[in-house]
């Protein structure tokens, strides 16, 4: 029985080319690396979709605020700044239109980007 085994796997690695296997393997490691790959192209894509309409849901808001300001006669309006993705109200002179504060202060939100753009050369990515 033993010399039977013995013969059949010689015949089933004499049918076979050599180095078949490590192909096949090879071909199934690129396989996976590429899924992988798609997967987190994927992943950034939707992330960047949910930031931008994060972004989007975040501007509307600050006009809904706006116009529910305006008829109070108020001296505050809401915005978003870009740069740093942030809201920030602003106290306003009705007589002239002049910005008498903004919270947060512009000096404070330059830094607020510098350091993200800091953080993004430390890890290597924008954050």
């Amino acid at each position: 029985m033993e010399i039977f085994n013995a013969m059949r796997t010689q015949q089933t690695h004499a049918s076979s080319p050599p180095g078949t296997e490590s192909v096949g393997q090879s071909v199934s490691q690129q396989n996976r690396s590429t899924q992988s790959s798609i997967r987190e192209e994927a992943r950034q894509v939707e992330e960047k979709a949910d930031t931008q309409k994060l972004k989007k849901q975040l501007q509307e808001i600050t006009d809904q605020l706006n116009k529910e300001m305006n008829p109070l006669n108020t001296s505050i309006r809401f915005g978003f700044d870009d740069s740093v993705e942030e809201l920030y109200v602003s106290v306003i002179d009705t007589s002239n239109d002049q910005i008498i504060r903004k919270i947060p202060s512009e000096e404070a939100m330059r830094l607020a980007a510098k350091m993200r753009e800091l953080v993004g050369m430390i890890f290597d990515k924008k954050g």
